[in-house]
């Protein structure tokens, strides 16, 4: 019985810390939202797309917030590889691994 609870709690504490009952897990957390452009037109998604990455590593131990962010490539740059002239719509999407030590966001534009 002891064991069963033990093992109860065991899974009950990883589904919690990966995000299971709250919006963020403290281990690891992969979300994709709808990023919002001043310019969006509701109901126009576009055929092409193209993403920028953006990765960020930050020091947890002291309180003073230091951090690296990094970026693969510019907006216009990926833009001009896809084909595209007009952006309508942008995702977000944020993979963050042990409670936001490291985070790679990667903004994916869908256009024209």
């Amino acid at each position: 019985m002891a064991t069963e609870l033990n093992a109860g709690a065991l899974c009950a504490l990883l589904l919690a810390t990966c995000g299971c009952f709250a919006p963020r897990g403290l281990v690891f957390t992969h979300t994709t939202v709808p990023y919002a452009l001043p310019y969006e037109v509701a109901g126009r998604a576009g055929t092409k797309s193209c993403s920028v990455k953006i990765t960020q590593l930050k020091e947890p131990l002291s309180q003073f917030n230091l951090s690296v962010m990094w970026s693969n490539s510019a907006v216009a740059e990926a833009m001009r590889k896809a084909g595209m002239s007009e952006i309508r719509y942008a995702d977000l999407q944020t993979l963050s691994i042990l409670n936001s030590v490291y985070e790679r966001r990667l903004l994916v534009f869908y256009g024209e």
